[in-house]
């Protein structure tokens, strides 16, 4: 085999990686997601098939599902909201409420801190982070 052929499978193989490497980045990664559902999400909501609400509302199944429609004590501004404009927890309002919540719903108890609640959730920073979450939340169902 010639130089030149060797030379060009090995870049067709780097940029085929390279490919599947920024494909996982920009659709997410859902074992990186796990991680950090592990970290940001579970010390208040439940991932798993039991559907046990804790601090928060259980979070399996969430993708594509009714804002508000789980049986859990919402805060007051959350509810106003999912009653006067109703919407799905699709991946664009996941990301918007992952990068700020207080900025998507203003007062809603998960972004205030409290003496009963002493962990406020500011949001994601990071879009490829808010990416990989919203991967992982995908496969909880």
């Amino acid at each position: 085999m010639k130089i030149g052929h060797v030379l060009s499978l090995i870049m067709v193989a780097l940029l085929a990686l390279l490919g599947g490497m920024a494909f996982q980045r920009w659709s997410g990664d859902p074992e990186m997601g796990k991680r950090l559902a592990e970290n940001n999400c579970g010390v208040c909501h439940d991932m798993t098939a039991s559907r046990k609400h804790d601090k928060g509302p259980y979070l399996w199944e969430i993708v594509n599902r009714p804002a508000g429609v789980v049986d859990y004590p919402f805060s007051p501004a959350f509810r106003k909201l999912a009653e006067e404009s109703p919407f799905l927890w699709d991946e664009a309002h996941l990301d918007r409420w992952l990068s700020d919540p207080a900025s998507f719903i203003p007062r809603t108890k998960m972004a205030q801190q409290s003496k009963d609640h002493p962990l406020a959730f500011d949001g994601i920073k990071s879009q490829g982070n808010r990416k990989d979450l919203i991967a992982y939340l995908k496969t909880l169902h």
